[in-house]
Formats: C-alpha cells, sequence, structure tokens
C-alpha cells in the first residue's frame, strides 16, 4: 500500500468536494442547538417574569416560548443525526474504501459481545457495551473484522471504563483450537479470588504460564495458554519482536488473543476515534487521523504476518 502518497490524492479527489455540503450540514445543527437553548432559556425568564409579577403576560410568552423550544429540540437532533450520518458516508467511509475497496462499512454496527467474551482480552462483567463504525474485508488472504467499542460498569459510584478503543478479531486456522493469551505485564486477566472466577469474571478455560525465551517480550507481556505447542507454533520471534514495536510506536497496551481459530487485538484510546472533529472538517490534519487510524489494522495485520497463520 502506498497510503501517505496517496493521501493527498484521496484528499483532493474524495473530500474536498463533500465539505461544503458538511459545513452546511454542521452549520445546520449548530444554528438549531442555539435556537434551542434561546428559547429554552426565554421560557425560563418569562415564566420568572410572571413568577415575580413583572410582566403579566409572562406565562403567554413562556408557552410560546417553550413550543419554539421544543420544535427546536426536535430540529437540532434531526439536523445533528444528518450531519453525522453524512460525514460517516462521506468522510469515514471514504477512508475506508479508498484504502480497502471490497471493505463494507457499518457506521453503527460494532463487534458482537460474544467475540469480545470470548477473546477473554478484557474478563471483567460489565453492566453496559456499546460501539460503532463496524467494517470488514478479506486483507492478503485474510478475513477480519473491527469497530469501536468500549464496556463500562454503571453504578451509584459512577462509571468505570473497562474498554474503550478498537477492537478487531481476524479468521486464522481452525486447526488452532486452544487458546493462548498475550495480557500486559502486571494486568493478566486472571481472578485473585473466588469470587472474582465466580462473580466479577467473564468464564475462561484454565490456562498456564508460557516462557516466550524473548526476555524484551516477557519484560513487557504475560504469555498464558491452554497449549503449550500452540502457543509456540503461534508465538514466532519475529511476531513478538513487531508486536513490541507496534506497542513503542502506539505507546498503548495493546493486547491480543488467539481463541478457537481466531485472532483477538485490542487497541485502547480514551478520544473517540471516528466521530465529528471539534474543530471542524476544514482542518486536513483531522482528516489524516482517521486515514491513520483505520490504516493503523492493516499496518498490524501486515506487521504480526497473521496470513502465515491462516
Amino acid at each position: 500500500m502506498d497510503e501517505i502518497k496517496n493521501f493527498e490524492d484521496f484528499y483532493k479527489q474524495k473530500i474536498q468536494p463533500s465539505l461544503e455540503e458538511l459545513d452546511m450540514d454542521e452549520s445546520a445543527a449548530a444554528n438549531w442547538k442555539r435556537f434551542t437553548w434561546f428559547t429554552g432559556a426565554g421560557t425560563f425568564g418569562s415564566f420568572l417574569l410572571y413568577y415575580t409579577k413583572l410582566l403579566p403576560i409572562g406565562h403567554i410568552l413562556a408557552i410560546a416560548m417553550l413550543i419554539m423550544c421544543i420544535i427546536g429540540v426536535y430540529f437540532s437532533a434531526k439536523y445533528s443525526d444528518r450531519y453525522i450520518d453524512d460525514f460517516k458516508e462521506k468522510i469515514i467511509g471514504s477512508i475506508i474504501t479508498y484504502i480497502h475497496p471490497a471493505a463494507v462499512y457499518k457506521p453503527m454496527g460494532f463487534v458482537s459481545k460474544k467475540e469480545y467474551k470470548a477473546s477473554s482480552l478484557y474478563r471483567r462483567r460489565f453492566t453496559h457495551f456499546d460501539g460503532d463504525d463496524y467494517w470488514e474485508t478479506v486483507y492478503n488472504g485474510l478475513a477480519f473484522h473491527c469497530s469501536e467499542i468500549k464496556s463500562w460498569i454503571e453504578d451509584s459510584a459512577g462509571i468505570d471504563y473497562i474498554f474503550k478503543g478498537l477492537f478487531f478479531c481476524a479468521r486464522i486456522n481452525s486447526a488452532f483450537a486452544g487458546g493462548t493469551y498475550l495480557w500486559t505485564k502486571g494486568n493478566a486477566q486472571l481472578p485473585t479470588s473466588m469470587a472474582d472466577g465466580h462473580y466479577r469474571m467473564f468464564p475462561m478455560p484454565q490456562v498456564q504460564r508460557v516462557n516466550t525465551g524473548h526476555s524484551g517480550f516477557d519484560k513487557h507481556y504475560s504469555v498464558y495458554t491452554t497449549n503449550v505447542n500452540e502457543a509456540s507454533m503461534i508465538l514466532s520471534y519475529n511476531m513478538m519482536d513487531h508486536i513490541l514495536l507496534i506497542r513503542e510506536k502506539l505507546e498503548r497496551d495493546i493486547v491480543f488473543s488467539f481463541v478457537a481459530g481466531k485472532c483477538y487485538i485490542a487497541v485502547p484510546f480514551d478520544e473517540n476515534l471516528l466521530e465529528p472533529p471539534k474543530k471542524g472538517l476544514r482542518d486536513k490534519e483531522e482528516i489524516k487521523n482517521y486515514f491513520m487510524t483505520i490504516l493503523l489494522v492493516f499496518n498490524i495485520i501486515n506487521r504480526l504476518e497473521l496470513n502465515r497463520l491462516a
């Protein structure tokens, strides 16, 4: 892929023609939002003036303002949704299909709970699970799908995120029937008590610790597996070197698992990666950030040579 070289061409051909329409959508949504705030404040002010007897007809004005505020809420939501939908189609969808034309993009879809749990990358039980920006394709003979997802616990104490970021799944050789888990050092997803195992974590098979013999890798990762021979076939020195390189470049605690013929990879991000930028779409660097985020998935597959396992 000659992605970086082609970014300027992509921007001119696919992005610039859409910016004016997207600007209009964004402006309409912003105007209706301001209208809603104005009429909402007017409703409160009119009721207050009527209550303090400074404006005898204040209640009439307040009712009129309230009706306008309700109209504002409706159109604000309508135009905001339209802007987001157009942004996803014209920006994110265009990037994905430009990088890989065969890709299928579903803005409102996301990786399933079933696959998230099967990966055992984050075993803590959650109360909420959500995501968006699902896409799938076959690249170098490897079928994979990816999306943003987030899992969290919400209770009286507040919100506690378990995972938030990019999560993807590639189908490798079904002959790898066991499970091999690459967790970050000090964060192995194993129970520390009986209560953890029964109530706080999703179930997984019995595993044993693996010493990879790669001192640099073992410094950053703890490897556990249900099948030591299978794990040794999957984890080549070359793959471990590239995992460390990816981790260093991203500066993130990226984790991996190979379970029942599938490879799962989770890359944590605090920010919402593929949402409309607050700075506006005229900032080319924002578009390039989206471009590089999508490209990241392909680069990881290349670096790890996952097609070797297919």
